[in-house]
């Protein structure tokens, strides 16, 4: 598999990951024709198949199986990804056998929601497909303790009780299955997941899939062939059927088992808050990967290639997100929040521009006026905003063009060393 590094990033080319008449192959030849990320279109993919496949379908790693129940983020500016196009995408793919939850949830709701489902079905399976992560991990008081129950969830246990209301009783889930996609921006997302999520576990389980890169631009779309949906969707269906008839886990061929040895036993292992949690449930990652691939190629076998290829993607997801939450992520948290709501206010602003002592005043939350001054030279340096010196003293700022452009919270934080 081909691999680059930009700017000290690693890409994976993900189309060479996958054979082109597979599900996930011709779903990302599905997606050519949108401007999404095709990071976004591969793990859109590796989703589905977790979905569709259930919690029947696992790798048989002894006394600790590993199910294929996804949690990913997709993580890029505003419109420079179409991560919502990607999910709706994948959405349309999923939807036709699978119930989805796309709307708020809170985290009450969801405890029912499986309850209820136990009852109905045997089985607590619920598969969010939602486009903004806030519908998951809103601010409110009342949805503080998603992540916590997110986390409780993840590993899929056979039976799960909680003490539940006076009006509904004890709440019981038998199968636990749960899976989701959605996306942020990494402004939201670093506010939203603070020191204390991380410590809680549930960065580990969910992948970041951050990426600022589409495939292509495209001004005016092409017509997809007549059919080309429908080809998909029976692509999708065959897969994930074939991997549901296996009725027992995938196993791992002797030189699968071997690179993995190899890699497990050669890994190297972090004390930074993010990459040591991550790194707990990274071995898990692996293999969920590796699971998806044999099911997604049909040998249903987890070999030597899907474990290489399966190493490949966590590393760069790791890597990426990273830059997220890694180092001193308190402090580039708050910085990150305070670029977004000065690119916010200014933009609104419009040809009008805003004083300093306005922007300041509407800002003194996130940031102090030492912090304001140094972000607005260095946006100024990037050519984002004018600066005009008043005649009675102070600042006068107007945003150009160029803070709209991709990747203006990166080259900011760049310039502060903390990217």
């Amino acid at each position: 598999t081909r691999e680059e590094f930009i700017d000290g990033v690693l890409f994976v080319n993900y189309k060479k990951l996958v054979p082109p008449d597979s599900f996930i192959g011709q779903y990302m030849e599905y997606m050519s024709y949108v401007e999404t990320a095709e990071s976004y279109d591969f793990w859109c993919a590796l989703w589905a198949i977790g979905v569709g496949c259930g919690r029947e379908v696992f790798v048989d790693r002894p006394n600790s199986p590993v199910h294929l129940n996804w949690y990913i983020i997709l993580a890029a500016e505003s419109g420079t990804t179409r991560k919502s196009t990607a999910i709706s995408a994948i959405r349309d793919i999923v939807a036709g056998d699978n119930k989805l939850i796309t709307g708020k949830t809170s985290p009450e709701s969801l405890e029912l929601y499986l309850h209820e489902e136990t009852i109905k079905t045997g089985n607590a399976t619920a598969n969010f497909a939602v486009s903004e992560l806030v519908s998951i991990l809103g601010k409110e008081g009342y949805m503080a303790t998603m992540p916590g129950l997110l986390t409780d969830l993840y590993d899929s246990p056979n039976i799960r009780k909680s003490g539940g209301t006076i009006k509904t009783g004890e709440i019981i889930q038998n199968n636990v299955y749960v899976t989701f996609i959605s996306a942020s921006t990494p402004a939201w997302l670093v506010t939203a997941i603070n020191p204390s999520v991380i410590e809680g576990g549930f960065t580990s389980r969910v992948i970041f899939v951050v990426d600022d890169h589409r495939k292509r631009a495209i001004a005016w779309p092409e017509e997809r062939g007549e059919g080309e949906r429908e080809n998909i969707l029976r692509r999708y269906e065959s897969t994930v059927e074939g991997g549901r008839r296996l009725h027992a886990g995938l196993s791992i061929s002797s030189g699968g088992l071997s690179a993995y040895r190899r890699w497990y036993n050669n890994r190297t292992s972090h004390s930074d808050p993010f990459l040591s949690s991550f790194e707990a449930r990274e071995d898990d990652h692996i293999l969920r990967v590796g699971g998806c691939l044999a099911i997604n190629d049909g040998t249903l076998e987890l070999q030597t290639n899907h474990i290489r290829k399966a190493i490949k993607v966590i590393n760069e997801a790791k890597d990426r997100a990273n830059h997220l939450f890694g180092g001193d992520f308190s402090q580039r948290a708050r910085v990150v929040e305070g670029i977004a709501r000065i690119r916010e206010i200014l933009i609104e602003a419009g040809n009008n521009g805003i004083k300093h002592s306005d922007l300041q005043r509407r800002i003194v939350r996130k940031l102090d006026a030492k912090e304001v001054r140094m972000l607005t030279d260095i946006m100024h340096e990037c050519n984002m905003i004018q600066i005009f010196d008043m005649k009675r003293g102070g600042r006068f700022y107007r945003a150009t063009r160029g803070i709209e452009k991709f990747g203006v919270t990166s080259e900011v934080l760049a310039k502060l060393n903390l990217d």
